[in-house]
């Protein structure tokens, strides 16, 4: 008997799914448009480690939308930031301009 409720609750643990106070189509949308900003940053600086991303602001327009987001990177033994700002057409999520400035 306490074999099976040792199995039932481990098997229960493994479903369970935390909750989750964002929608998930909201979670997936910022999760994606953050990774693209990381990706793009790489490919600016190959070399660094990504140690924290923040999205700073986002602006909604009729056809695109516009967000920033701010990356502190890691190459060798100094740390700096960049600035990645990303434009998409709203409707399609079609990007149309990426930017990656260091900060000053």
């Amino acid at each position: 008997m306490k074999k099976w409720i040792f199995f039932l609750t481990l098997l229960y643990g493994l479903t369970f799914s935390p909750v989750s106070f964002l929608s998930d189509a909201q979670a997936v949308s910022q999760k994606t448009w953050e990774e693209v900003a990381v990706n793009e940053t790489k490919k600016r600086y190959p070399l660094s480690q990504v140690l924290f991303s923040q999205k700073i602001w986002d602006n909604s327009k009729k056809d695109i939308t516009v967000k920033q987001y701010r990356l502190t990177l890691r190459e060798g033994m100094e740390d700096f930031a960049v600035y990645t700002t990303i434009t998409y057409d709203s409707s399609t999520g079609e990007i149309k301009k990426i930017q990656v400035i260091p900060e000053a």
